[in-house]
């Protein structure tokens, strides 16, 4: 750990203040881990030779569970000359700036604003997948997010370059998750439609029977039997049949009447 210039009453506080925050958190049993970090040029974290700027959070913890960081800005007793203390804004950004230390969100996420030198600033951020507060940062489980500062030492606001490109002032955290599986796929239906006279086929494990269910067959009386086929036999039989019982009784009193009529002829 690396200590910006400053007095022994200074790092004694920083420490004691770090050291109940750890006690506290001891005392409770859990698997979250906590993190300090400070934030200057200084802090080997930030070497290019090696990729301690990649910090898996949240790893193994149990359920409800989340690591936290403290971003400790850097902190000078009075009296220091201006151009040995450094000031930040620490913002969150996508890969892409995080690769080319340039913010292209013209509203970017700060996370920290580290402008009080003689102050002893520290940003606590907890990884969890939801935030108290409106538009807080959120931490998806299996996502990673990046942190950069552009800043100068004249420049505090400088979106370009700065540190980030200098002194390699950029952390990744790689949010834990379990891998992501594809759901199962929909299962498939299959309507068949089954025609009322052609065969149908019924299978079982060991044989295959086929059945066929035959048309219905109407059975009609005809008062008359034709030596031929006619065409429209069909439909006389039809007649016969629905109109016959109706049509009987008044043809038989026609033929009674005829017969009474040529008796008294005579």
């Amino acid at each position: 750990m690396v200590w910006q210039p400053s007095s022994v009453l200074v790092n004694g506080l920083i420490l004691l203040t770090f050291s109940l925050h750890s006690f506290v958190t001891a005392t409770n049993p859990s698997s979250a881990k906590f993190y300090t970090i400070h934030w200057n040029s200084s802090n080997p974290i930030f070497r290019i030779d090696n990729t301690d700027n990649v910090i898996d959070v949240n790893r193994y913890n149990l359920k409800f569970e989340y690591d936290q960081v403290n971003l400790i800005c850097p902190v000078y007793v009075p009296g220091t000359r201006d151009e040995e203390m450094e000031k930040y804004i620490i913002y969150n950004v996508s890969k892409d700036e995080y690769d080319t230390c340039r913010i292209t969100n013209p509203n970017p996420r700060i996370i920290a604003v580290c402008d009080k030198p003689y102050k002893l600033m520290y940003f606590t951020i907890t990884f969890r997948p939801f935030t108290p507060q409106p538009g807080g940062l959120e931490f998806l489980p299996g996502h990673d997010y990046y942190f950069i500062s552009t800043s100068t030492s004249d420049d505090l606001h400088r979106r370009i370059g700065g540190r980030c490109t200098t002194h390699n002032m950029k952390i990744v955290f790689k949010v834990w998750g379990p891998a992501q599986t594809s759901p199962p796929p929909a299962p498939v239906t299959v309507s068949r439609w089954w025609p009322v006279t052609s065969p149908r086929t019924t299978s079982t494990s060991s044989t295959t029977t086929t059945t066929s269910t035959p048309p219905p067959v109407t059975t009609t009386k005809k008062s008359k039997t034709y030596g031929g086929k006619h065409p429209n036999e069909v439909g006389k039989s039809e007649e016969l049949t629905l109109g016959g019982g109706a049509a009987a009784g008044p043809v038989q009193v026609l033929v009674v009447c005829a017969v009474a009529v040529l008796f008294a002829m005579r």
